[in-house]
């Protein structure tokens, strides 16, 4: 989750991932950690900290509290650059206790902060006025030079020039990523590029389907489809590369497992980008640990991992 600050939120008609009456995730902590409180202890305390105030919260919605909680998770995943802390830390048997339930939390709420943004954007009045919204969402900078950064090594490794036909899977309720694209790929080049968005949620897809019709992208340029990642029915022939979202996917196992599977689904030649996440980071995402082809795939595509 990037580091860019959350907004305030009004209450909004869209769903909760989990139904009131279920409780967020949990792992049960022992917060009693011996002094004295070196770098370790300190990272520790502080990320089991966060963890316990979110699964408490009733709802994981954009609000002052939830906004101030992820904020200060995420300080504390990008504070240290130290190899050996951060290994410290992650081996913590105390944080691996909570690593999956911490990174379903995550999840969650990149989830409510999109939606929440993408009923904003879709209760404006008008396209100039859902354009203005759509540049106030606090992440917006991030994604257009996340996209920026990937397109350029994208470009420097494929053969047949600049790709043209791009497939996001996880896209979400907010397709920052295929609107990225889009919009990086006409300022840079003046390309026309065409971005498949694929996400399990019909929710979501209805939802990102209408916000880009509301921002004036036409059908032949952002496309939409609701359907499970794995699924065989899922045809990524003809797409030069095809993102998988950090999100898809908690653990590193079931990452390799999506990648298999969507290296069969997927031209040879073609590119598949991973978006990840190393070293404290991967208590927010998990990291991809794809090193070698994808087994099962008779001509595996291209990896690029993006982190």
């Amino acid at each position: 989750m990037p580091s860019a600050k959350y907004r305030t939120t009004v209450d909004l008609d869209y769903p909760d991932l989990i139904p009131a009456h279920q409780p967020l995730p949990q792992a049960s902590v022992d917060m009693q950690l011996q002094p004295p409180e070196d770098p370790v202890t300190s990272l520790v305390t502080g990320i089991l900290a966060c963890y316990v105030q979110l699964s408490q919260l009733p709802t994981l919605r954009p609000s002052s509290k939830v906004n101030g909680i992820f904020e200060d998770l995420v300080h504390l995943c990008c504070v240290t650059s130290d190899e050996d802390i951060a290994e410290k830390v992650l081996t913590h048997p105390k944080i691996i206790n909570i690593v999956t339930p911490l990174r379903c939390l995550c999840s969650i709420g990149e989830y409510q902060l999109e939606a929440h943004w993408t009923e904003r954007i879709l209760g404006c009045g008008c396209q100039k006025e859902a354009s203005v919204m759509f540049l106030n969402f606090p992440y917006y900078d991030n994604y257009l030079d996340l996209v920026r950064m990937e397109l350029n090594a994208l470009a420097s490794v494929t053969r047949s020039g600049r790709p043209r036909k791009f497939a996001v899977l996880g896209s979400g309720p907010l397709p920052m990523t295929a609107l990225s694209i889009v919009s990086q790929s006409m300022k840079t080049n003046g390309d026309a590029v065409v971005v498949h968005n694929v996400d399990r949620d019909p929710w979501a897809i209805t939802k990102s389907s209408a916000l880009c019709r509301r921002l004036g992208y036409r059908l032949d340029q952002v496309s939409f489809q609701c359907v499970e990642v794995e699924d065989q029915t899922l045809d990524l022939h003809g797409f030069d590369v095809v993102y998988l979202a950090g999100l898809v996917g908690t653990t590193s196992e079931q990452k390799q497992s999506v990648v298999a599977q969507v290296a069969k689904q997927m031209s040879p030649g073609a590119m598949l980008l991973l978006r990840s996440a190393h070293r404290m980071r991967s208590l927010l995402y998990p990291n991809s640990d794809v090193l070698t082809p994808p087994p099962g795939a008779r001509r595996s595509p291209s990896l690029l991992e993006s982190v």
